[in-house]
């Protein structure tokens, strides 16, 4: 375990930790589906494919048609194009319905004090809708891969999160699903790594053990986490608590 007492911000994955296509399920056909080839198999391809797309230099056209030609030579071009307009579709309606649980956790850690950031491996169309999203209004940063030109598990791209909550890395906890190793870059970045399983026990319930040994700590949703970590005096409450206590004086007197 950790000292929670050193904690002033928690730092969340988005893509299945915060929201998913899968939990709740997303409306329309999986890409995979679209394209005709295998959805573990596909999903292990785009997670993994080297191109530029994540770090914002190549459109989704592009790794998309690649990897459609490269696991099935007879795709066409209306099922390419289906596959994009689709995609669109689940990835805006997904971050706009966001589990209730998910939300009032991040509503109580924002309460007991915590400042709040998302990092992200993603590409442009994948947040295309995140100002419509409620995420957007809970968390006070959001580092996009797509839009800082890094991706997890580079250790930068941790510290640019926690630089922008006004912390340091110690004193940060990020909490993800393990995808692209970042479990792992978030401790060599300094930040305690937890790992959240909400989405996993979904989409991918025989990784849980695997992705489980590069984290401190292991929590099934957000407010499993809430339940671990104190209230503490920060930034957001402070100014509340030297107003209350102002009143308070001023009742005293009267």
């Amino acid at each position: 375990m950790f000292d929670t007492a050193q904690i002033a911000a928690v730092v969340f994955d988005l893509f299945h930790t915060l929201v998913s296509l899968e939990v709740p399920r997303a409306p329309g056909r999986a890409t995979a589906r679209i394209l005709g080839v295998d959805e573990d198999e596909w999903r292990e391809a785009w997670t993994s494919d080297p191109g530029d797309y994540a770090v914002g230099r190549e459109d989704v056209d592009g790794p998309l048609r690649r990897l459609a030609r490269r696991l099935n030579p007879g795709v066409s071009e209306a099922q390419i194009a289906e596959a994009l307009a689709t995609r669109h579709k689940r990835f805006g309606w997904a971050l706009e319905n966001v589990e209730d649980e998910t939300l009032a956790g991040l509503r109580e850690l924002r309460g007991r004090g915590y400042a709040l950031g998302l990092v992200s491996n993603c590409g442009r169309d994948e947040v295309a809708h995140w100002a419509e999203s409620p995420l957007a209004a809970l968390l006070d940063c959001a580092v996009f891969s797509c839009e800082v030109g890094l991706r997890k598990p580079d250790e930068r791209i941790f510290r640019l999160a926690s630089a922008r909550l006004g912390v340091r890395p110690e004193e940060c906890l990020f909490v993800g699903n393990g995808g692209s190793d970042e479990l792992a870059g978030a401790h060599r970045s300094g930040m305690v790594p937890v790992l959240l399983t909400r989405h996993l026990e979904v989409i991918r319930p025989e990784r849980i053990p695997e992705k489980a040994k590069d984290a401190r700590l292991q929590v099934r949703t957000v407010l499993d986490l809430c339940r671990l970590l104190p209230a503490r005096i920060g930034p957001r409450n402070r100014s509340r608590q030297t107003t209350e206590t102002q009143r308070t004086r001023s009742h005293r007197r009267m």
